[in-house]
């Protein structure tokens, strides 16, 4: 189970320890650029602002990625396949995270080139949208460090119904062409739900095995029903 692998790195000393470490300072960043991208919803004086920060995120983002990668190369070179579950883990979560990065700067030009967004009905769903998310980034990196299966789960689940309130906006966007904002909405709230899926799909890596990463029980579905987000 990929849960007791995770149990055993942080609670032995083990080499891959330092990397898990650097795993959850990506989660932070991601939050953090989630944050600040979407910050001009809330006051869109900030939208400039914001563009410096986060591409210094993005890079330490990206860099945390390739060091982390580099290290499972030369740790596997050494100690062999003895931890080849865990470092195949590492990899799969690392590019979640960092995909959060790619949408978050996707979320901000967006709401750049759309200063209009300021006026728009659907305003007040995309900063509810966004207080939820942010929330969800928080309570990720809580149950990743303290294996909270349970917080896990209702993270993702969590999640998952804003990914389906997203696809709901969405089509409904598409059939009201007179809509102004109804394109840069549209992308943002699509982008939404890409950083609800990724982070989703880290939360698995606390309650699911290996071969079912990424895969969650469809809230109210069948026992043992998996699903994969579209």
């Amino acid at each position: 189970m990929v849960l007791k692998e995770l149990i055993a790195l942080w609670n032995d000393e083990s080499p891959l320890k330092e990397l898990f470490k650097r795993f959850d300072e990506m989660v932070v960043i991601a939050r953090d650029m989630f944050e600040r991208s979407t910050e001009p919803l809330l006051d869109p004086a900030n939208a400039e602002a914001s563009r410096s920060q986060l591409v210094k995120m993005d890079s330490k983002l990206n860099t945390l990625q390739q060091v982390i990668r580099r290290d499972i190369v030369t740790h596997i070179s050494v100690h062999g396949c003895t931890d080849i579950i865990p470092c195949l883990l590492l990899v799969s979560l690392i590019k979640d995270a960092e995909r959060i990065g790619d949408y978050c700067k996707n979320i901000d030009e967006i709401i750049r080139k759309a200063p209009q967004l300021a006026d728009d009905p659907l305003k007040p769903t995309l900063i509810e949208m966004r207080g939820r998310t942010v929330e969800w980034l928080s309570q990720t990196k809580k149950a990743f460090d303290g294996i909270d299966k349970e917080l896990a789960r209702r993270t993702r689940e969590s999640a998952y119904q804003q990914e389906k309130e997203c696809d709901r906006l969405m089509w409904d966007l598409a059939q009201d062409n007179g809509g102004r904002n109804a394109v840069a909405v549209a992308l943002v709230i699509r982008f939404f739900k890409r950083v609800a899926a990724h982070l989703g799909n880290i939360c698995t890596a606390v309650t699911m095995p290996f071969d079912k990463l990424d895969y969650f029980e469809k809230p109210g579905g069948r026992p043992g029903e998996l699903i994969e987000d579209e």
